[in-house]
Order: C-alpha cells, then sequence, then structure tokens
C-alpha cells in the first residue's frame, strides 16, 4: 500500500523558505530517522531545507541518497560527549559553554554555505543544538523538542524554552505539557511519523532465523533499541529470564548498537553482553544457560525490514519515553507492541486494543505480558490486533502527515 500524501490537487504554493536543520547527532536515533523524514518531503511544502551535521556518520550517508543538502558544521568531541549528569561540574559548564559557542560559530559559516546566504530559520534537534543555534543572531529559531526536561536543571531549561526560541515542537502531549510554561507560548505537538511505504505488514521471510541460526519454526519476541541504560534492555532480558520457561519456542532478539556519544552511556554494551551470557531459566543460579534463546543483531540501516519477522516488539525504557518511534514503527508493521506505561507511549497504544501497557519497572508485569502475548498472537484475535494496529498508524503516525504538521509550524513564523 503506497503512503497517503498530505497534498491535495490544486493545493496553493508559496514562495520556498530556507531552513538549516541542525542535528546534535550523525548516528541514527530516533531524532534523526524523524529528521529525515521531515528534509525528505520538505520540498513538497515550498521549504528548502538543508541539514548541518555536528561530524560525519550513518546519517549524512542517508542525507546522500535522499538528495539532501548537507554541510558538516564541527562540534568539539568534548561537548559531544558531554552528559546530563556532567553538565552540572565546573568543569562540565565550562566545556558546554565554550564547546557550544565554537560549534554556533561553525553552524553560522556553514548555514551559509547550504544556501549561499543566512537561512530564513535555524530548525534544531537535540539541546546542545539549541543552545548552539540560540547564538545564531538574524534568523528566527525552532527548537523541536523530544526529550523531558532535565530533572536538576527543569526549571531553567523550561524558561529557555519558552524564552528563547521563536516556536517550539513537541512530539507527544506529555513533553508538550512537561516543557509547558505560564506566560509562553506553548509548543505545538506534533507526533513523529514513519514511512508507511517501508513499513509495512509483510509475511515473514525468516531472515533473522537464517542469520542467527534458528530454526524456522522458533518465534521471536523484538527489541529494536540503542543500546543505552534507560532503554531497559536489562530488565527486559530479566522478564524474559522468567517468562522462557513457558515460551520454550520463543527467543528474543536484541537489535542495536551504541551509537550515543555521551560518557554516561560508554561501557554499556559490554556491560548487556555479559548480562545475557550470564542468563538463565527463571534467572536462578545453577539453572540452565539461557544465552542461545537470547540474541543480539546489529543496528539495521533499514529497520523496516525487522518488525515482519517479529511475533511481538517490546520497548520497556526506565523513564518515560518522550515518543516511542519504535511502537510506530511496530504499528506500522502490524505487529503489536509492549510498553511500558508512561509518556508518549501511553499516547500511542490501545491498551489491549493495538498492543498492551504495562507499569513503568515492573518486570514481572513484563514477563506475563511476554507470555500472554506469545499465546495471543496465535489465535485469530491475534490477526485482528495486527490489523488494528496498522490502521491507528495509517490514522496518526504518517511520515506525510508529520513532515506536513511540522513544515505548518515552520511556515507560520513567516507569515
Amino acid at each position: 500500500m503506497a503512503e497517503p500524501t498530505d497534498h491535495a490537487p490544486g493545493t496553493t504554493h508559496h514562495a520556498p523558505i530556507t531552513v538549516a536543520c541542525i542535528s546534535v547527532s550523525a548516528a541514527l536515533g530516533g531524532s534523526e530517522w524523524s529528521l529525515l523524514d521531515f528534509v525528505r518531503r520538505a520540498a513538497e511544502h515550498d521549504i528548502r531545507a538543508g541539514v548541518l551535521l555536528p561530524k560525519d556518520g550513518p546519517l549524512a550517508a542517508e542525507l546522500k541518497k535522499a538528495g539532501v543538502t548537507t554541510a558538516i558544521a564541527p562540534a568539539p568531541p568534548e561537548l559531544l560527549a558531554l552528559s546530563r549528569q556532567n553538565m552540572l561540574s565546573v568543569g562540565g559548564l565550562v566545556t558546554l559553554s565554550t564547546g557550544v559557542a565554537r560549534w554556533s560559530r561553525a553552524i553560522v559559516a556553514q548555514s551559509r554555505n547550504l544556501f549561499g546566504e543566512p537561512p530564513a530559520m535555524l530548525y534544531s534537534n537535540g539541546f546542545k543544538a539549541h543552545l548552539a543555534g540560540a547564538l545564531a543572531f538574524g534568523p528566527k529559531h525552532v527548537w523541536h523538542l523530544r526529550e523531558f526536561p532535565p530533572e536538576k536543571t527543569g526549571p531553567l531549561w523550561r524558561l529557555l524554552v519558552g524564552a528563547v526560541p521563536t516556536a517550539t515542537i513537541a512530539n507527544s502531549q506529555a513533553v508538550a505539557e512537561a516543557w509547558r510554561m505560564a506566560g509562553f507560548r506553548a509548543p505545538a505537538v506534533v507526533y513523529n511519523g514513519v514511512d508507511l511505504a517501508r513499513f509495512a505488514p509483510k509475511p515473514p521471510t525468516r531472515w533473522i532465523h537464517e542469520y542467527l541460526s534458528l530454526p524456522p519454526t522458533a518465534h521471536l519476541i523484538g527489541m529494536p533499541a540503542i543500546f543505552a541504560r534507560w532503554k531497559g534492555h536489562l530488565q527486559v532480558v530479566e522478564a524474559f529470564e522468567q517468562a522462557a520457561t513457558e515460551l520454550p519456542d520463543t527467543h528474543l532478539v536484541l537489535v542495536g548498537g551504541a551509537i550515543y556519544d555521551t560518557t554516561a552511556e560508554r561501557g554499556f554494551a559490554e556491560e548487556l553482553v555479559k548480562r545475557v551470557g550470564r542468563s538463565s531459566l527463571g534467572g536462578t543460579s545453577g539453572a540452565p544457560k539461557l544465552n542461545d534463546r537470547i540474541h543480539f543483531l546489529k543496528h539495521n540501516a533499514e529497520p523496516w525490514t525487522l518488525y515482519p519477522e517479529f511475533d511481538v516488539v517490546v520497548h520497556f525504557s526506565t523513564r518515560p519515553e518522550p515518543f516511542g518511534r519504535v511502537i510506530a514503527e511496530a504499528l506500522a508493521s502490524g505487529v503489536p507492541p509492549i510498553a511500558a506505561r508512561a509518556g508518549g507511549p501511553m499516547e500511542i497504544i490501545e491498551d489491549g486494543v493495538t498492543g498492551w501497557l504495562i507499569p513503568p519497572g515492573d518486570v514481572r508485569a513484563l514477563s506475563r505480558a511476554m507470555v500472554h502475548a506469545a499465546g495471543f498472537m496465535r489465535t485469530p484475535a491475534g490477526a485482528a490486533m495486527k490489523a488494528a494496529c496498522r490502521a491507528r498508524a495509517e490514522a496518526l503516525f504518517s511520515a506525510d502527515r508529520y513532515a506536513g504538521e511540522v513544515a505548518r509550524v515552520l511556515r507560520s513564523l513567516t507569515g
């Protein structure tokens, strides 16, 4: 099925506006895929979009394939490595202030190179990108808020978000409410979208089975997520240990890799590998090993090929997820997700209709949900849920709809 379009015949066209999009990462995480969804379609909405990256990386390759004008505005490595926790130290504040100033100068220079003149607008993704862009005077500033405010410095950040940018966009109602501050314009809520043509229900090809040397009859629970501690991999492994006895023909597939530059996440991938190596039935000492049923699959540049191979998808962040792109991708592919009942997932999943919501951090509840979902998806009711998943994605999470709504916010600032 082709993805529906936002444009109807006879749509009024306007003079193009130039928008320099600043990405805080050159990797391919959820925020970067959403940025790709927008810039690929920006011209349809009379927007000339170019992208500024802090360094070369996978995102640059995808932008090149899409024919999007791109430039590297080098960001200091020490700035990219700075985590939220480290920002609060004296050294962290120095690194942040000097790094942002240096990156801002590069952004100003390279944004001119994108279009041969200063852009009309700077559209930034990520806290550090917001700050660096804010020091560039002249263009209007739009901050896409894809995260909740930091716990310790939340009031200061909310003040900045209310006072500095010309407009803000939030990727869920939960994020918009968290950033809302009296006296300032509320963020516009625009749900992330996915390419409905790429992410679509398809028969499984068993390519993951072949790659991992699994029997073709094996059932798969998938967890596509970057390797970051807060994504909940350790809890998912523990839940699968508890469920494994009741699911003898089921395997857990962890899809991802370590893509964050920050020091806070360094070493987690190695920790996760060691934890899987220690896994056992029931999670008890002396029980049979389970590492032959928990598998790693590298971060996939074509994630739409993953979902048809899974019976269900797990998303179990340890803190509220701002949106949950994996969940929208799963819905579009007709694969029901299991997710923590907090933040953005509550706005994406209809509990019991298009997936299951469980208490955050409740490993036992996740284990029970795995067992229930695995059995449910082998019944006629499971086929009905798959159809409901796709219908919800078509109604709310189209990439065309997403790009159109972002474009409307940007164009609204031009008068």
